[in-house]
């Protein structure tokens, strides 16, 4: 799978574009409220100063409006040019008494300015605008001067130039946007990779999805996060591994089904031919033969039993399938099976002039399993063990104990199995020799039968097998101490 980038990745785009307009809006509202409440401090502050300044002045005010301070105007004007601020008293008329700036003669009347007009109804008065006297933005702030019976004796003003606080207002505009801009460069940085960490892996999974949907199971999410989203590209990855394991069990099953049928057909299929073709061979006339009609007859009867034998394996295959998860375990004695299995292939033994040997029996041994099932694993194992082992051969089955495990031995002298064959022999109709099988009547379902039925029980089968020696199966189920 190609390398994604985060520029393919729709959801990315939208995430971010939506983090970058949220973000950029914030900045813009908060910088221009902050700057909105300094301004307003700042305001708030010179107000106050000017308040203070013009509480100052009441007393020297009311002196010269009761004509006590001659020397007054350059007083005031020493003052104003110490604070900076301008200083200026008002006549009830409107004339212009002092002026720390101007010549107060050549002002024009004052009584309608708005901070004096103010300042006479309320504690102050105050007011911003351009003074054409001084050519300049100027805050006012006016404030009546009463005698001690409440007359009014006059206004005093004072006022301040508002061009270095602009400055300093511009300053400190350009200073925050200055900031917020690199604020928002550095969020906007830092949004797009996180943006892109998490858009990455969506967009990863979403292609691994989309590759899953078109059958390629075996793709992977390479990025994973330490967070939910690395959590579900895990759960995505395990996905994908079991579904590639389930499609491959899948495809074994459906090779096995084949083969299944295939063989099923074939192994149904021999044996139905061989008596048809005797069935039509005695109805041509070979019937008035007694002596080929007898060997014909016997020929008929073995292929029905092959076929008998192969109806009823298939079956106890088909059952031991269907219920090998369902088996009602509980402590069988080996040693009983043993004795039972034996018994009934007793005449087979003998007629083939076997040596028989059993060991580990002579006290109950007890495991957990099912005695149907118990009995036909050993009677599958000993009759294979009776079938390929050539008379005067010996044959020994065994008890001892490994463990947690019981083992169960089936020993012979027989054939033998080649190496490259051990791997299968537990396969359905998997057969060493075919020809060699047929002849002596199996059906090839034998040990698959065995290590289905071992399976069921909680245990294990093995062989080991020298060509010419002979072959060892042992079944190992769990041991019960005592019952």
């Amino acid at each position: 799978m190609p390398r994604i980038s985060a520029f393919q990745s729709r959801f990315f785009w939208k995430t971010y574009l939506t983090f970058a307009v949220l973000f950029f809006i914030t900045t813009i509202l908060v910088s221009s409220i902050g700057f909105y409440r300094i301004q307003s401090t700042i305001q708030g502050i010179i107000l106050d100063n000017l308040h203070a300044k013009a509480e100052f002045l009441l007393p020297t005010a009311r002196q010269i409006f009761a004509k006590q301070l001659p020397e007054a105007e350059s007083q005031l004007r020493q003052l104003g040019t110490a604070t900076k601020t301008g200083i200026t008293l008002i006549a009830p008329e409107g004339q212009v008494l002092v002026d720390s700036a101007s010549q107060a003669s050549t002002m024009e009347n004052h009584w309608q300015r708005p901070e004096v007009q103010q300042a006479l109804v309320e504690p102050f008065g105050f007011a911003e605008r351009h003074s054409l006297t001084m050519g300049q933005p100027l805050l006012y702030l006016a404030k009546a001067v009463r005698a001690a019976d409440g007359q009014i004796l006059g206004v005093v003003r004072v006022s301040l130039s508002t061009d270095k606080i602009h400055g300093e207002l511009t300053q400190l505009r350009w200073t925050m946007l200055l900031i917020a801009s690199l604020g928002v460069m550095l969020a906007l940085g830092i949004g797009w990779n996180l943006a892109s960490r998490v858009a990455i892996p969506i967009r990863e999974m979403v292609q691994v999805a989309e590759a899953m949907r078109n059958g390629h199971y075996e793709q992977k999410v390479r990025t994973i996060t330490d967070d939910e989203l690395g959590q579900l590209g895990e759960t995505l990855n395990r996905l994908g591994a079991e579904l590639t394991g389930k499609i491959a069990e899948l495809h074994r099953l459906e090779t096995v089904r084949r083969d299944f049928v295939a063989n099923v057909s074939h192994e149904i299929k021999t044996p139905l031919t061989s008596i048809k073709g005797y069935v039509e061979t005695l109805l041509g006339g070979a019937i008035n033969e007694p002596r080929t009609s007898l060997r014909f007859l016997e020929k008929i009867e073995r292929n029905s039993n092959r076929l008998g034998n192969l109806v009823q394996d298939l079956l106890s295959l088909a059952r031991i399938e269907a219920t090998e998860d369902s088996l009602s375990l509980a402590p069988i004695d080996w040693c009983e099976v043993i004795n039972s299995v034996i018994a009934r292939n007793e005449d087979v033994i003998t007629q083939k002039g076997l040596l028989i040997t059993v060991s580990g029996t002579n006290m109950p041994q007890y495991v957990m399993g099912d005695r149907e099932a118990m009995t036909q694993v050993l009677d599958n194992l000993l009759t294979n063990a009776i079938k390929y082992t050539a008379e005067g051969g010996h044959v020994s089955v065994g008890l001892s104990t490994s463990d947690t495990w019981l083992r169960l031995t089936v020993e012979d002298t027989g054939l033998g199995i080649p190496t490259e064959h051990l791997d299968r022999i537990f396969e359905r109709f998997y057969r060493v020799d075919k020809a060699r099988s047929r002849e002596l009547g199996g059906t090839g379902l034998g040990l698959s039968i065995v290590k289905h039925l071992t399976a069921a029980m909680g245990g294990e089968v093995h062989v080991q097998s020298n060509v010419g020696i002979g072959s060892k199966f042992s079944v190992l189920l769990r041991f019960v101490a005592q019952v």
